[in-house]
């Protein structure tokens, strides 16, 4: 039977940096001494007084401070304390962009990828998201190589694509790294190279790619760069399965019923398209049982557990005393044989844009349990 190797990416869905928009990092990171007005309006914002920060943040944004704008657009893109507006938030984060401001350029470009508060226009985001990339941007490399990898808004040219994976990939770019190992595998641009796609496989699994994690299960079932190992394919398959992978999961179940394979010779693989991730959800109202939305989330994100709770009514005690907002709500699991109530909060598309939330969480709540999608929905009740 051939085996296949799987895209981690789908032409007419490109993936949005984070939950958070990328320019939030500029913006709360910047701490220069002579902007006192600023930080007292970034620090009305982390301490969710919104009214406050947009009082101080408008007139500043109004007089050109980009990390005011792209607070202001933040207030927007989420409703706090205002509206909710893509249109608005669009015109801030934009006003940053143009004075140079890169991941303000990447946020633009989300926004014009998407389709949110403007008409989807892939050319302008692939406007943006060069000048961002020409920055050192990881995440414009990766959406600007996606488009250029299936023409989407430019013109198909695997040695750009391939060029712009690796420059993401080398930067740590988890979804990069897978994508660059799928070009040597299949033979794109730099011609069929095992070797290399395993090296980068393994780094994109590290970092718990599903997909990568089903590949190097393909390699070690085939002796793709690696001798054949049965056992160690196996491996990797579990660990993409526990991840929710369905790929994975049925190829276990063919596992457990097949005799031992023959060898066989490495065949050239067929693209399996997939979902890199998109806009974020509306965040569910707070308090509620989220089996249903947990349900429909892609299996390769991430949310956050904030605690494991014994029954509902001691869950949605702990959820009002977090007072985390929209978002923050409960989930009905076993764990162990046991019935549990676990208080779960926000949803993000990488492992690493799950930390940056951990960072951003008032100093009051616990510190939580970043968990796979994947692996809660197999514990649902």
């Amino acid at each position: 039977m051939k085996q296949t190797i799987s895209i981690l990416f789908n032409p007419t869905r490109l993936a949005r940096a984070a939950l958070l928009p990328l320019a939030v990092l500029f913006a709360l990171s910047a701490n220069p001494a002579s902007s006192a007005t600023y930080e007292e309006g970034k620090q009305a914002y982390l301490g969710k007084d919104y009214a406050g920060a947009l009082a101080i943040l408008k007139p500043l944004a109004e007089n050109g401070d980009s990390r005011a704008q792209i607070l202001l657009g933040l207030l927007y893109d989420y409703g706090h304390g205002v509206p909710e507006s893509p249109a608005e938030s669009l015109k801030w984060y934009r006003m940053a962009a143009e004075q140079g401001a890169p991941l303000a350029q990447h946020d633009v470009g989300v926004k014009y990828s998407l389709g949110k508060g403007v008409s989807q226009d892939y050319a302008e985001a692939a406007r943006w998201w060069q000048k961002a990339a020409a920055a050192g941007v990881s995440d414009s490399r990766f959406n600007l190589g996606l488009m250029y990898y299936r023409g989407l808004g430019l013109e198909q040219d695997y040695d750009r694509a391939a060029e712009l994976f690796e420059q993401a990939a080398t930067q740590g770019h988890a979804r990069a790294q897978y994508s660059i190992a799928v070009m040597y595998a299949l033979g794109q641009s730099k011609g069929q190279d095992y070797a290399t796609a395993l090296k980068w496989f393994r780094l994109a699994a590290k970092q718990d790619v599903a997909q990568a994690q089903f590949n190097l299960g393909v390699f070690h079932e085939n002796g793709h760069a690696v001798p054949r190992d049965p056992e160690r394919a196996r491996d990797w398959y579990q660990r993409a399965a526990d991840q929710g992978l369905a790929e994975a999961v049925q190829k276990l179940k063919t596992l457990k019923t097949a005799k031992a394979p023959a060898p066989q010779k490495p065949a050239l693989p067929r693209v399996a398209e997939a979902e890199t991730g998109a806009a974020r959800p509306a965040a569910p109202a707070t308090g509620t049982d989220l089996k249903d939305w947990l349900g429909r989330q892609a299996p390769g994100h991430y949310t956050l557990q904030l605690g494991s709770l014994v029954d509902k009514a001691g869950a949605l005690k702990y959820i009002k005393t977090l007072k985390l907002g929209p978002g923050a709500g409960y989930v009905a699991v076993i764990v162990n044989g046991k019935p549990r109530h676990n208080v779960i909060y926000g949803l993000y598309d990488s492992y690493k844009k799950a930390e940056l939330a951990v960072s951003q969480l008032p100093a009051s709540a616990p510190k939580p349990w970043i968990r796979n999608i994947g692996v809660l929905q197999g514990l649902l009740r």
